[in-house]
């Protein structure tokens, strides 16, 4: 095994957060290695010509290679896990920029009870409202801890929205319910296609409080703070799945990495997987071990190591890292590694179909519509109801892809999904309906978790993760209620036929959700409760740092990426403003 020139920090990925490290660290003049086991090769112009639905969307060109390294899953801990072998319930991205290039660009910030969501509970309810064996529990983060690096994060890439509460006074035509920002976006809004219009007119008069979606696409063309011209959304229709061929989508392309490739100290070595993170006698990280585009076994020694890949990625990591210090893995001394694993509903939709009107939803993006956050998290009274938690309800997204939407027809009871009656289907609904959708959080229970698998291996030899996870009565009791709510919505909007489900089906990993599994390597206030303090510093290795969604004790109702940004905003900061003044030393 060859060894490689010690560095001050070592990633494992290219992704988003490493990236927002490598521009940090390369400007305190820090140098730093990526290993990153996809290609190199997503860039403009490239993205000119990605107009390949059967390529990008259903063949998963930017994705994780499934026959190399997948996961299993299985619904409790009493029946066997089988691999997921083919696309399903997580995309998770590779290559420069992992699955930022490839993102729908919703770009939220989580409410302010998001983060003592336990603590929250309690005061108002009781404990004995929670559902039995969670393990929900309070961030070590606040909001107002959060709030700059939210901001400054949203500065950076020039996000685009409608701020609805600027130091305190709500602002009309924003979301009410959400933090006191400290400045409005840098950019307006998206444009809204028809049903979010419809969408907005419905629930406001139901009472309800409307907004436009935030987004990490630029809606007018701007320079942004690295001095990069912009592009504004041409609303192509070509988003999710797929790299932005105007850099108007922020992505790690358009915004850190290439600061950080600027500074000369900072490399990235592609087609390069890593097997293990190192330790020594005391067991503290030396470095990572991985194989190389050319198969060979490299050593990169390194001062700090960072777990910045997916979710899922770090979690195995974790857990393959042993010695005879951490002989579980390494963080998980006391046993806490893969806790606390949660998923996203992200699940519906509620269908409406209105002959004879034409809503042209192949254009447009996944951010053009209207939301409610009316009956998101604790926002409306529990008392009463079998359940915590709740959901945002939005409208239509765009990017209705003639290739992959098909099997969605035909709309109804009593119409037939094959032959000549189901092609007329095709033919007069497809661009004649609307749908709603909900997105709602994810608590933590006892018996849902991620460890390694005892039966399967990657092509590296070593075991797949292994993931456990249902639905939980309170998942089942939430999606009906919300269910009812998005039932009358849609009814109010006047469809002829509609689609209406009422109940949740039981999860599984073969049905595309969302790219949003999050836990595992959980952060907290002490190592009795989590595997990481607040900066994702782990306790028991205090030069190993994880990002990511693997630190959300819980999942809330929203997408993660705002948060993952601002939390890795926050550990950049800590590290080069304090840690590197003590490096075996924990940052309080």
């Amino acid at each position: 095994m060859a060894t490689q020139k010690k560095v001050d920090v070592v990633t494992v990925g290219a992704g988003w957060t490493a990236s927002m490290l490598a521009w940090k660290f390369t400007e305190a003049g820090m140098n730093v290695v990526s290993i990153e086991q996809g290609p190199g090769r997503w860039s403009n112009p490239g993205f000119a010509h990605n107009h390949d639905a059967l390529r990008y969307h259903a063949r998963h060109a930017m994705m994780v290679n499934l026959r190399k390294e997948t996961w299993t899953w299985r619904p409790t801990p009493d029946v066997p896990s089988l691999p997921m072998r083919q696309y399903g319930s997580f995309n998770p991205g590779q290559g420069l920029g992992g699955a930022a290039v490839h993102w729908t660009a919703q770009l939220w910030r989580f409410a302010p009870d998001d983060f003592r969501v336990r603590s929250h509970l309690i005061e108002r309810y009781g404990e004995a409202k929670l559902p039995e064996g969670n393990r929900i529990q309070d961030w070590p983060v606040s909001f107002d801890d959060l709030e700059p690096h939210y901001d400054a994060f949203e500065q950076d890439i020039g996000a685009s929205g409608q701020a609805g509460n600027l130091r305190g006074d709500l602002i009309e035509g924003g979301n009410p319910f959400e933090g006191p920002r400290s400045n409005p976006y840098p950019n307006p809004p998206m444009a809204h296609n028809v049903p979010a219009q419809m969408f907005r007119d419905v629930t406001q008069e139901m009472g309800y409080h409307p907004f436009p979606y935030p987004s990490g696409i630029a809606s007018r063309a701007f320079v942004d703070r690295f001095g990069n011209a912009r592009a504004a959304c041409i609303y192509c229709g070509f988003c999710t799945r797929y790299g932005c061929e105007v850099d108007a989508k922020s992505s790690p392309l358009t915004t850190h990495l290439p600061v950080a490739l600027r500074t000369g100290r900072y490399d990235v070595r592609t087609r390069s997987r890593v097997l293990r993170v190192e330790l020594d006698g005391s067991g503290h990280a030396t470095g990572l071990t991985y194989v190389d585009e050319d198969g060979v076994e490299q050593f990169q020694p390194a001062d700090i190591v960072v777990l910045s890949g997916f979710t899922l990625t770090n979690v195995r990591m974790m857990l393959l890292s042993r010695n005879d210090a951490h002989p579980d893995g390494i963080g998980n001394d006391r046993g806490l590694v893969g806790k606390n694993y949660t998923y996203q509903h992200f699940t519906g939709p509620w269908r409406g179909y209105f002959p004879g009107r034409r809503f042209h939803l192949y254009m447009g993006n996944g951010v053009v519509m209207n939301a409610i956050y009316d009956f998101y998290g604790d926002n409306f009274d529990h008392s009463d109801l079998d359940f915590v938690g709740g959901a945002q309800i939005f409208s239509s997204p765009g990017e209705r892809d003639p290739e992959t939407s098909a099997g969605n027809f035909p709309i109804g009871d009593d119409a037939k999904t094959w032959g000549q009656e189901w092609k007329d289907s095709l033919r007069d609904q497809w661009n004649s309906y609307l749908d709603i959708n909900m997105e709602a959080e994810s608590l933590p229970y006892e018996d849902q978790f991620l460890d390694l698998d005892p039966n399967y291996t990657a092509s590296d030899g070593q075991p797949l993760l292994r993931l456990t996870f249902d639905w939980h009565d309170n998942d089942t009791n939430m999606w009906r209620f919300i269910a009812q709510r998005c039932t009358e919505i849609l009814e109010a909007m006047g469809p002829e036929v509609a689609e209406t489900p009422t109940d949740l089906d039981p999860y599984t990993i073969h049905a595309y959700q969302s790219t949003h599994p999050t836990g595992g390597a959980i952060m907290g206030t002490d190592p009795s409760n989590s595997v990481t303090n607040s900066f994702g510093q782990v306790w028991d290795t205090p030069n190993l740092f994880v990002t990511g969604a693997a630190l959300f004790p819980q999942n809330p109702a929203a997408n993660p990426t705002g948060t993952v940004a601002a939390l890795a905003y926050r550990t950049g900061d800590a590290i080069v403003q304090r840690y590197l003044k003590d490096q075996r030393a924990l940052l309080g």
